[in-house]
């Protein structure tokens, strides 16, 4: 997109990487909301806070004296006024991926509303690895006049682009309730509509490197070695979508132009699908599999292999491309939402430092390396944690490398073509 970073080369990511794979592919700051029955003061704590200005562009212009101005609603609210909407609201709804520590998100969250705001509320949390179900719902709401089934969806990229040109996405930046923008780097906002949450996301193939070693780019998945071997995301989003970038990208091939794109799902039918065990994209199901050993590669996002590192299965590695197209999450507000106040204290609390970072949270490293997907800017370097600085580096890039070393998709341009082959992707696997 054009207010998205232009980034030209890559990182290696030492002793996990093979090779090969394109892709399509959190802190504090300024001052804490008020706490329950306090005044706002300067401090560190997740979430972070609401300046005393309104931030520039604000549709109001700077609120009143002792009110923030919150998006949305479009109001100026003293603190008071803001913990009243949040008890009234009383819960949100937010549309994610499925997470190992989605349980203890939720708990952080809820105690985070409590701590902060004196308000119980319900974070309903809802997972799916198919984000384009979110966008069937909240176009299906808007058609009805119904309200928005979701309050903030936390997505990759691509569907916040597709939800906006259907018109479902709300307008939240600029806001006094998520002052903890201002420390994300501008190419990953799209104002006022959406941020990034992450930064270094993609899919990607993980294997085992004691038993295909001879893995080095996605072609060499068609290696009769790996019958059986393999599962591959089902042709229904951006996680098969990327993986057949990659092999466009290894076949000389347009990710623009469908027809060439029908080309290299042909390729992939005839050549993979013989070596694959399940088309699924269900989390679980692949690494119950990759960890018994009754595979010995997976297509799915580049967490995993940290995940799967990180949580005692040091064979796993992750194939690494030479230039690597991200589809990181963005959040974003559906038009209509229910709970607008609180969504917007959710898209603050997730840009926090320790949320970016969970290093005091009670998860294993391997969900604290699933949950923080790199730097969103310079004020998150700080955060590595201290067992992790040593190899931080061989597994997430700088934020050099960040901003230098991952390149644009064309979303107008791929959504187009996708439309037509991962539609004819799937009539060729009978899905």
């Amino acid at each position: 997109m054009d207010d998205r970073l232009r980034k030209s080369r890559l990182w290696t990511i030492g002793t996990l990487a093979g090779a090969v794979i394109i892709v399509v592919s959190a802190c504090s700051s300024g001052t804490t909301p008020s706490p329950a029955g306090g005044a706002s003061s300067p401090a560190a704590s997740a979430g972070g806070g609401a300046p005393s200005e309104s931030p520039a562009g604000s549709p109001a212009g700077s609120p009143a004296a002792g009110t923030k101005h919150v998006a949305i609603v479009n109001k100026d609210m003293t603190d008071d006024e803001i913990k009243a909407a949040i008890a009234a609201e009383g819960s949100l709804t937010v549309g994610n991926w499925t997470y190992s520590a989605t349980d203890e998100i939720v708990t952080q969250f809820e105690k985070y509303v409590k701590d902060t705001y004196g308000a119980d509320i319900k974070l309903n949390y809802v997972g799916s690895q198919q984000p384009s179900e979110y966008l069937t719902k909240l176009a299906a709401d808007q058609k009805a006049g119904n309200k928005a089934s979701y309050d903030v969806i936390a997505v990759e990229e691509n569907y916040w682009y597709d939800a906006s040109q259907q018109g479902l996405v709300d307008d939240v930046l600029d806001s006094d309730l998520i002052p903890n923008q201002s420390m994300v780097l501008d190419g990953f906002k799209h104002a006022p509509q959406s941020i990034a949450f992450q930064s270094t996301a993609y899919p990607g193939v993980v294997y085992d490197k004691n038993d295909a070693p001879y893995l080095t780019k996605l072609m060499d998945l068609a290696d009769p070695r790996l019958k059986g071997k393999l599962t591959l995301p089902k042709p229904t989003d951006i996680t098969a979508g990327g993986l057949l970038l990659g092999l466009a990208s290894e076949m000389g091939k347009d990710y623009k132009d469908p027809e060439q794109m029908k080309e290299v799902v042909d390729w992939a039918v005839q050549n993979l699908g013989p070596n694959v065990l399940k088309y699924t994209t269900d989390q679980a199901t692949p690494q119950q599999l990759f960890e018994s050993g009754a595979i010995d590669a997976v297509g799915f996002w580049n967490s995993l292999a940290r995940l799967e590192y990180l949580g005692g299965h040091p064979e796993a590695a992750l194939l690494v491309p030479p230039t690597i197209y991200p589809a990181s999450g963005y959040l974003w507000v559906p038009k209509n939402a229910q709970h607008p106040v609180l969504a917007q204290i959710f898209m603050n609390w997730r840009l926090a430092k320790d949320v970016q970072f969970p290093n005091d949270w009670p998860i294993d490293h391997g969900q604290w390396s699933e949950l923080s997907e790199g730097f969103l800017g310079p004020d998150y370097v700080d955060q590595v944690p201290d067992w992790f600085k040593a190899d931080y580096n061989t597994y997430f890039p700088t934020l050099d490398q960040i901003q230098t070393g991952f390149k644009t998709i064309d979303w107008e341009a791929y959504n187009a073509s996708a439309k037509v082959f991962l539609d004819y992707y799937a009539q060729q696997l009978g899905v």
